[in-house]
């Protein structure tokens, strides 16, 4: 897919949603406008429930949402003086209820791997508990097979307690059906579902509880009257049509078969999914590499999940591992594009000075002695620098004859004269050695052969740099780089931040998916401007500009490059 084609309409795959598939069953035509005027009857759509269900219109309590039944729960248990227990990682609703309604609450902590410590949660209740489980949960998508949850309803009502199952995405597990059997041998069990996930209706706002006729009662006596509006009523009343049954059915398949896919393809680039049924993942690995996911994603205008509550990585000392969530689309071939410009690119562009070679001796002390040549001043390192972060100076002579300017208080020379003498310096002349001796290089002799050297097939490489081409080929020979291509000042007609020799190299190999490394605002602009990801080169205190300037991800050196691939 071209950059350019990528629809204005952002896929969003953040909030577990329907993102892209309508609900053609859907027919607006039925609503029935003429009785808006009447408060909201839910007969009819509980009655359609049950039949669907197998259960009496009694066991079934429609709602605002999901989030009005966790609202109810929570109002039971504070107005019952209950006890909540709610195995950790768990939805940030449960967590910021607890806030809202100051619940006596116990949070049981994950284990290693963030799956749910179901037997410390069971060993934690009392008669007076009420234990709160999520399957498919959210955010890891970690399900319970049907007798372990039968076994939890069996142990909690040995001592009284009750539990309240979050099902929000049975629908994606083949669970859905199977598991109202629960509500045959416990009454203390009552179960949540939506029409938001895989009815792709989140917008009409429609939840329900399902449960044992006393226990949904003591809900309905807390619920406000008429919660629920008309239209919204008359909407979830098709979602129990035959025709919307076979749409889930055929849209749950379609989303299970995309998600082995994505699964596979993750683990195959040796990240850490957790296994899911619900319809997304969660992936837990090095924070570096979530964040050229999430850049590539944001690149190709899919919004995916990252800010996730409750998984407390730090405290499990993963200070460098992070977390992301992706809802799973029905047409994944968007998606995994992006993936393949964060996780599989077919050519890694890469800046000479800074991030190949250290130049600290030879390009900057050039610029200082030219300076210093002309102006009689001393040029501070912080100086040069501070002109690089504002960018359009690339180009060392552009830099070094604007310093010229900026320190001299008589006739300026001309700019050829700056550049002749610049180039004595770096160069070198009959009598003085050139400072270009001093250069060392930054790229790891493992990492070069494995880059350049062997010329894997993985992907290929090229160097686009604001050298003059001989002095580009030099740094080639300094390097030892072979099997590469490149794209000197040269050989453009507008240098970076301009894309031309991002574009050229990407033409070259016939290349879409692209990465660029440099360590100046230019190159991370000319990064941007070609639809390449843009890797910044820079310590930490340096960062902050790389990011200004659009950097995707900013990492102190080059030889990082090979925890990213």
């Amino acid at each position: 897919m071209n950059m350019k084609e990528i629809k204005t309409e952002p896929l969003k795959l953040d909030f577990n949603e329907r993102a892209d598939r309508f609900p053609e069953w859907l027919d607006i035509s039925k609503l029935s406008p003429q009785n808006y005027w009447r408060y909201p009857d839910q007969s009819q759509l509980k009655l359609a429930m049950s039949k669907q269900l197998g259960l009496a219109p009694e066991q079934v309590l429609v709602t605002n949402g999901g989030d009005e039944a966790i609202e109810l729960m929570f109002k039971l248990a504070t107005l019952e003086q209950r006890e909540l227990v709610i195995p950790m990682p768990a939805f940030s609703q449960y967590l910021s209820g607890i806030k809202v309604w100051n619940s006596k609450a116990k949070l049981i902590p994950a284990k290693p791997d963030l799956s749910i410590d179901l037997e410390a949660s069971l060993n934690a209740l009392s008669e007076n508990s009420i234990l709160v489980l999520t399957s498919p949960n959210n955010p890891t998508g970690e399900t319970l097979e049907l007798d372990v949850l039968r076994d939890a309803c069996k142990r909690a009502k040995a001592i009284g307690a009750e539990v309240f199952l979050d099902q929000a995405y049975i629908e994606f597990t083949g669970q859905a059906e199977e598991s109202l059997c629960l509500l045959e041998d416990f009454d203390n069990l009552v179960l949540l579902r939506t029409l938001s996930k895989a009815y792709g209706l989140a917008g009409i706002r429609c939840g329900y509880l399902l449960g044992n006729e006393a226990f949904i009662q003591r809900f309905a006596e807390r619920k406000m009257p008429f919660n629920v509006p008309q239209p919204t009523l008359d909407i979830a009343l098709q979602a129990f049509s035959q025709a919307a049954q076979r749409d889930v059915a055929d849209f749950t398949q379609r989303i299970a078969e995309n998600r082995d896919l994505l699964v596979q393809f993750l683990r195959q680039r040796g990240l850490n999914v957790l296994d899911s049924q619900a319809n997304f993942i969660l992936i837990v690995d090095n924070s570096q590499r979530l964040q050229l996911i999430t850049a590539a994603c944001q690149q190709y205008n899919i919004q995916i999940k990252s800010d996730l509550v409750g998984l407390e990585l730090q405290k499990r000392g993963l200070q460098e591992q992070s977390a992301i969530r992706i809802a799973i689309p029905y047409e994944f071939e968007p998606l995994r594009q992006a993936l393949i410009l964060a996780l599989k690119p077919e050519l890694i562009c890469f800046d000479m000075d800074g991030v190949l070679i250290d130049t600290s001796k030879s390009y900057d002390a050039a610029i200082k002695q030219t300076v210093e040549f002309f102006t009689k001043t001393k040029t501070e390192q912080e100086e040069i620098d501070r002109l690089r972060s504002r960018g359009g100076f690339n180009n060392d002579w552009v830099l070094t004859y604007e310093l010229i300017k900026l320190q001299s208080e008589g006739p300026l020379p001309d700019y050829v004269s700056v550049v002749e003498q610049f180039q004595q310096f770096y160069l070198g002349n009959g009598e003085q050695a050139g400072l270009n001796q001093l250069e060392e290089a930054l790229l790891s002799a493992d990492l070069c052969t494995q880059l350049f050297v062997q010329n894997s097939k993985q992907f290929k490489t090229a160097v686009v740099t604001g050298r003059p081409r001989g002095e580009a080929e030099i740094g080639l020979k300094l390097l030892g780089i072979r099997n590469t291509y490149l794209v000197s000042d040269c050989d453009v007609i507008e240098s970076k931040p301009a894309p031309e020799g991002i574009n050229q190299c990407k033409t070259y190999y016939g290349a879409t998916y692209c990465w660029m490394l440099g360590d100046t605002p230019d190159d991370i602009q000319a990064a941007k401007a070609a639809g390449a990801l843009a890797i910044g080169i820079a310590e930490s205190e340096s960062a902050n500009n790389l990011y200004q300037a659009g950097a995707d991800l900013v990492v102190a050196s080059v030889n990082e490059l090979e925890r990213l691939l």
